[in-house]
């Protein structure tokens, strides 16, 4: 399991904490910019509210009132900007210009490579990590994401 340092810990820690909790509390306020959706009930009843800041690319998503996961933006895509502070989210890495070859130098192999889409230009690497799980997704060897998740 490869150790993982920079901003993302204060994400992994708060996997599993409720919106009104401590860690939750300390992401929201590094910047005002966070702006929280109404809840959406699936078929099967699971309750899901997401809190984003498409300032900073951060999208925070709860199901049934614990955090499941933190997507960061490393370039912009759609409504969502890059992360503000590309060197810090993951220490040894610049999420904005990074490749999948620096994060395997940095992180080692990962426990899962997800393969290409049929297009054949988007793909992730998935670490197995103390807290969670992280995932960096790949478009055309670009990092556009990285999450957090429980699973």
């Amino acid at each position: 399991m490869p150790e993982i340092s920079g901003v993302i810990t204060t994400h992994l820690r708060a996997l599993g904490a409720g919106t009104r909790d401590r860690v939750v509390f300390a992401i929201l306020t590094r910047n005002p910019y966070f702006i929280e959706d109404l809840p959406v009930t699936r078929d099967d009843g699971e309750v899901w509210v997401d809190i984003a800041n498409i300032k900073d690319g951060v999208l925070l998503r709860f199901r049934d009132g614990e955090l499941d996961s933190v997507r960061t933006s490393a370039r912009q895509e759609g409504d969502y900007y890059p992360y503000p502070e590309p060197e810090q989210l993951i220490s040894g890495l610049d999420v904005s210009t990074v490749t999948p070859e620096d994060v395997a130098a940095v992180l080692g192999e990962p426990s899962e490579k997800q393969p290409r889409d049929e297009d054949g230009g988007t793909h992730g690497l998935r670490y197995d990590v103390d807290g969670g799980v992280v995932t960096l997704t790949f478009r055309d060897d670009q990092l556009t994401t990285v999450t957090v998740s429980r699973s």
